[in-house]
C-alpha cells in the first residue's frame, strides 16, 4: 500500500511537520510519496534529501541559534522585502545542484503562476528553483522567473497539496495542516526581544518603524495586515480543498499562538506538532490500517 503525506504552508508554523513526521515513524508509517507547499516543500524535499527526519529536525533547531539570519536580513527592493540573492545562497547550501530525479521517493511541489493565474506543479528538474518559487511568499520574496512567466507562494493555490499525491497513486493519504483558527482576541504585542531583533522579525520591526499604522497594541502594520489577510484567505481555500480532495486522515496542527515568522522558536512548533500527532496517532493508525487490510486483500 502507497502511503502519501502532503505538508501545508505556513511560515514557522511549518516546522510542526517535523514533529508530525517523527511521531508517524515511530508507529511504523513512512511515506512512499510526499507533496509540499511553501515551507512543506522545505520540510519534504529536505527530509528525503537528507533521509532521516532526526537531520531535518537538527538543521531546524539551528534556528534557534541564529543561523538563519543572514540570509533573511530585510533588503527591501521593488518586488520583495528580503534579499533575492541571500535567500537563493541558503536553497544552494541546503540543495546544492540536486534535482528531484536524485531523490528516493516522488515529491510534488506547488507554485502560483502570478501573471496566468494556475497551478505550476514541480516534479522534475532543479528541487532549488522549485522550492525557492514555492515558498515565495508575495511581497516578502521576489517573484521567481520561470520560463516567460513569474511564480510566487504555491500556497495561493494549492495550500495543502493532497489532489496530486492521489493522481499519483496513494492509498492511503495524510494531510497535515498547520494553518489553523484564528484567536477570538488580538494578542497584545510583546516588547521585541533581543532573539527575535535577530531573525526574521527584524523584517517587522523595520516595518514598524516605517510603516506604522498606529498604536502597536491596537491596529497591525502593513505587513501584520498583508500576513493575516493570506493567513485567513488560506485558511477558507484549505477548508475547500480538503473537501473537494478528502485524505484520509488530516491532521490540524493548532499553530495560533505562534506568528508565521517565529523561526527562532523551533523547538515549541516541532514539539506542537509532536504533541498534535500523538493524539491523532491512534484514530490514524486504525484508518491505515483497514486501508492496508483491504489493499491486501484487493490483491
Amino acid at each position: 500500500m502507497k502511503t502519501g503525506i502532503a505538508l501545508g504552508g505556513g511560515g514557522a508554523k511549518g516546522l510542526a511537520h517535523i514533529g508530525v513526521i517523527k511521531v508517524l515513524e515511530e508507529h511504523g508509517i513512512f511515506p512512499q510519496l510526499i507533496s509540499g507547499t511553501s515551507i512543506g516543500a522545505l520540510i519534504g524535499a529536505l527530509y528525503l534529501l537528507r533521509g532521516d527526519i532526526r537531520a531535518v529536525e537538527s538543521f531546524a533547531l539551528g534556528f534557534e541559534n541564529s543561523n538563519l539570519y543572514p540570509y533573511l536580513v530585510p533588503r527591501p527592493s521593488s518586488s520583495g522585502l528580503i534579499s533575492e540573492k541571500r535567500i537563493q545562497a541558503f536553497l544552494k547550501d541546503i540543495f546544492a545542484n540536486n534535482r528531484f530525479e536524485d531523490l528516493p521517493l516522488p515529491f510534488f511541489c506547488p507554485a502560483s503562476d502570478i501573471r496566468q493565474g494556475r497551478e505550476v506543479m514541480f516534479s522534475h528538474g532543479m528541487l532549488l528553483q522549485a522550492v525557492r518559487a514555492s515558498i515565495s511568499i508575495p511581497v516578502i520574496f521576489k517573484p521567481v522567473r520561470w520560463r516567460r512567466n513569474y511564480l510566487v507562494d504555491g500556497g495561493l493555490i494549492n495550500p495543502v497539496p493532497v489532489d496530486i499525491l492521489k493522481k499519483n497513486g496513494s492509498d492511503f493519504t495524510i494531510a497535515v495542516n498547520v494553518i489553523t483558527q484564528r484567536p477570538s482576541r488580538l494578542r497584545q504585542r510583546k516588547k521585541t526581544s533581543a532573539r527575535e531583533k535577530l531573525l526574521l522579525a527584524r523584517l517587522d520591526d523595520f516595518l514598524s518603524r516605517r510603516l506604522i499604522y498606529g498604536r502597536a497594541d491596537e491596529e497591525p502594520n502593513l505587513i501584520e495586515a498583508f500576513l493575516s489577510t493570506m493567513e485567513i484567505m488560506q485558511q477558507k481555500l484549505i477548508a475547500a480543498r480538503l473537501q473537494n480532495d478528502a485524505p484520509d486522515v488530516t491532521i490540524h496542527v493548532d499553530t495560533q499562538d505562534f506568528k508565521l515568522f517565529e523561526f527562532y522558536r523551533p523547538a515549541a512548533i516541532i514539539r506542537r506538532g509532536e504533541e498534535t500527532a500523538r493524539r491523532e496517532i491512534r484514530n490514524l493508525l486504525s484508518h491505515w490500517r483497514r486501508r492496508q487490510s483491504e489493499t491486501d486483500s484487493g490483491n
